[in-house]
């Protein structure tokens, strides 16, 4: 299965979940089957952030579409409430930071650690020095989303932000789905321990993704993707309102 058929799944079910959620909130099998969208979005947001050349544009993009879906969220429910593609945009930010500790780890200079000498005018950087300040870093990210995630409403709280990094963890496919599924099952126990009884059937995107072949597929419609999650909320908020 090609990221673009699992993206086509996490859309419909996406718009579903969110169908059934302000349209249709007695029919519970509409929000079951929208438990698939976020770990296979969350799933591709991994996959994305470990192929892509131009990460800095990756991140630009998530984020400054979750400024917009902000946007609907407080013009809608007026109150803070950090949504999916912030919470992905914190997501990449911590996997900037983890990918440039394990290069640190492996022998090799981080751009963190290149940065840091350019900054102090260091010919270069030792890589004790290096592996301390990407690990400081690292620490100091994760702190400081569990602390945001304490203050303010966060989609799917902290695991929902640790799921696409945790699944970056390995470099190989098999040992990535085992963190996934790890990670997703803590956020599920969290979850339903805070009220929410249908989330443990997001597991079942597991054997979904186990089947992913690592390819992009025939049809990409990568910017399709990006304006459909603005597109389909102003739809069912539109309807929500009027009708």
């Amino acid at each position: 299965m090609s990221s673009f058929v699992l993206k086509l799944i996490a859309a419909v079910t996406m718009f579903i979940d969110h169908a059934g959620l302000l349209l249709f909130p007695d029919l519970e099998f509409m929000r079951i089957l929208g438990r698939l969208a976020f770990p296979i979005y969350a799933f591709c947001i991994a996959e994305g952030f470990r192929y892509t050349k131009k990460r800095k544009l990756y991140f630009l993009r998530v984020f400054i579409l979750g400024l917009v879906c902000q946007i609907v969220y407080t013009v809608v429910d007026r109150k803070l409430y950090l949504g999916i593609l912030i919470v992905f945009s914190i997501s990449i930010l911590l996997m900037a930071c983890l990918d440039s500790f394990k290069k640190a780890m492996r022998g090799q200079q981080s751009p963190v650690g290149r940065k840091f000498a350019g900054w102090f005018r260091l010919e270069t950087l030792s890589n004790t020095g290096d592996r301390v300040i990407t690990g400081a870093l690292l620490a100091a990210s994760v702190l400081t989303s569990l602390l945001l995630c304490m203050t303010v409403d966060v989609d799917y709280g902290f695991f929902g932000i640790l799921l696409p990094v945790f699944t970056s963890f390995f470099e190989d496919r098999p040992r990535r789905l085992v963190m996934f599924t790890a990670t997703l099952l803590a956020l599920s126990i969290d979850l339903t321990a805070g009220g929410f009884i249908y989330q443990f059937w997001c597991l079942l995107a597991v054997p979904l993704l186990a089947v992913y072949n690592g390819k992009p597929g025939k049809y990409r419609m990568k910017y399709f993707f990006y304006i459909f999650y603005p597109a389909h909320l102003v739809f069912l908020y539109a309807l929500d309102m009027f009708f």
